[in-house]
């Protein structure tokens, strides 16, 4: 019998992942969305993607402006992730207080990550309900701390 969406949903969510922020800036409006589907796809040339579902504001926004910044998250932000995943607060106040900086492409890198990699948007493919971007990185970032990791519906992280 296949699966549903919901077994599926369980299956993949005893695999542990990191937790980002993906932003983006368009029209000099910032905007971004908390995501876990990542990963990288090539180092010649450097080639990172995510998924967006595409009814979100930042998979719209994303296309516009052909820029994203991935954010990963350090175990002292799941206010943020919870904020950027539209857990709590308005959409449009995701950035109230949050210090940020740019890069390259001037989408808004979270003062305090752990890391940060600046993309170029150069493909994007149908994915179901979302869409797979592929950035090529063009200017990336570390910072410290341990990982924020999301496993079986909750935020976890690792042991140094």
């Amino acid at each position: 019998m296949p699966l549903d969406s919901n077994q599926f949903r369980q299956i993949m969510g005893g695999f542990p992942t990191g937790v980002t922020i993906v932003t983006t800036a368009h029209g000099g409006t910032p905007h971004g969305m908390t995501a876990n589907a990542i990963t990288s796809v090539s180092l010649d040339p450097l080639l990172m993607l995510f998924c967006a579902r595409k009814t979100t504001r930042t998979h719209a926004m994303i296309q516009q402006s052909g820029v994203f910044v991935i954010n990963f998250l350090t175990a002292d932000m799941t206010a943020l992730s919870d904020r950027f995943a539209g857990r709590t607060g308005p959409e449009d106040q995701r950035f109230a207080g949050v210090a940020c900086s740019t890069a390259g492409t001037g989408a808004p890198i979270l003062a305090g990550a752990l890391g940060w990699l600046d993309c170029r948007l150069v493909a994007a493919h149908d994915g179901g309900d979302h869409t797979i971007f592929v950035g090529e990185v063009v200017d990336g970032g570390t910072g410290t701390g341990a990982p924020l990791v999301f496993h079986r519906g909750q935020y976890t992280t690792v042991a140094a």
